[in-house]
């Protein structure tokens, strides 16, 4: 399943990407992007900015995901974890780095423990479970009882700016900074974790 999980990243470079940190910023702040297309101005290589989203692209790609981001009908809300997001994660799992490659490797394997050999289903509910099906803004989401998400049944309980999730041994996700980027199909907030939308 790791050579489906290659496969499907190979095969997903169908955006085209700004090429260089001004080119982001531009199309961040510019509000005529896609949801998918605001993620995958990261670039998707492991470059040791924590702060992007290559993990989050490559994770979107492989679960075949873009395309639902891409939806110009759309109007979502993407809690967005950053790349030191999937290595908290990774830690708190058991892996000892903080390279982006060898987190990316480590998720991989653990997803596809957790799926039974195959990780892309475990890997497609952890992502659902980051999209909400209308726009909120920062203020709605503080003052949200609890959040639907694209994962049936499963939402999100915030508490001010955490983020509740349904594991309680890990720590809950933080709303930080860049929050209430606008896309044409909704808005991304983004958060320092991962959401786990169930009981590891």
């Amino acid at each position: 399943m790791k050579l489906t999980l290659t496969l499907a990243l190979t095969a997903s470079a169908a955006l085209v990407l700004p090429t260089t940190a001004g080119d982001r910023d531009q199309f961040l702040s510019s509000g005529k992007s896609t949801l998918a297309e605001l993620v995958a101005a990261s670039g998707g290589d492991f470059d040791q900015r924590w702060y992007d989203y290559d993990l989050l692209l490559n994770a979107v790609q492989a679960a075949g995901l873009v395309e639902a981001l891409n939806d110009p009908s759309a109007d979502f809300t993407l809690f967005a974890p950053n790349d030191l997001a999937f290595i908290r994660l990774a830690r708190d799992l058991g892996y000892s780095g903080y390279d982006e490659s060898g987190t990316w490797t480590f998720l991989v394997d653990a997803l596809t423990q957790l799926g039974g050999g195959d990780p892309i289903p475990v890997l497609t509910d952890i992502l659902l479970y980051h999209v909400a099906p209308t726009s909120l803004s920062p203020l709605q989401v503080i003052f949200a009882g609890s959040i639907p998400t694209l994962l049936p049944g499963a939402t999100i309980e915030p508490f001010f700016l955490t983020l509740r999730d349904n594991e309680p041994d890990l720590a809950d996700p933080v709303l930080r900074f860049p929050l209430n980027v606008k896309a044409t199909n909704g808005v991304l907030h983004t958060i320092n974790r991962v959401l786990i939308p169930v009981d590891l």
